[in-house]
């Protein structure tokens, strides 16, 4: 199973790596219910609340790009590390 080994090798990064793939996880999930606040609030109502729509798509879009930059970071910490 090629699980086992991406797993204890996430366990074994260096702090620096580790604090920041936690912290874009957490940045992610606080953007993502921020998201989910604003549609829920939005009502499906375009015409008053267009808005808040447009709102938590960005905030959609952004939270799929903070972690996609918190996946990339800690890979290149622990290459340049190791290096």
């Amino acid at each position: 199973m090629k699980l086992k080994p991406i797993l204890r090798r996430m366990l074994g990064m260096c702090p620096l790596s580790w604090s920041i793939f936690i912290r874009s996880i957490q940045l992610s999930c606080v953007l993502l219910l921020g998201a989910v606040l604003l549609l829920i609030t939005w009502n499906g109502d375009m015409l008053e609340h267009y808005t808040l729509y447009m709102t938590a798509q960005a905030l959609n879009e952004t939270a799929q790009a903070v972690l996609l930059i918190g996946m990339l970071l800690p890979v290149i910490v622990e290459d340049l590390q190791s290096a």
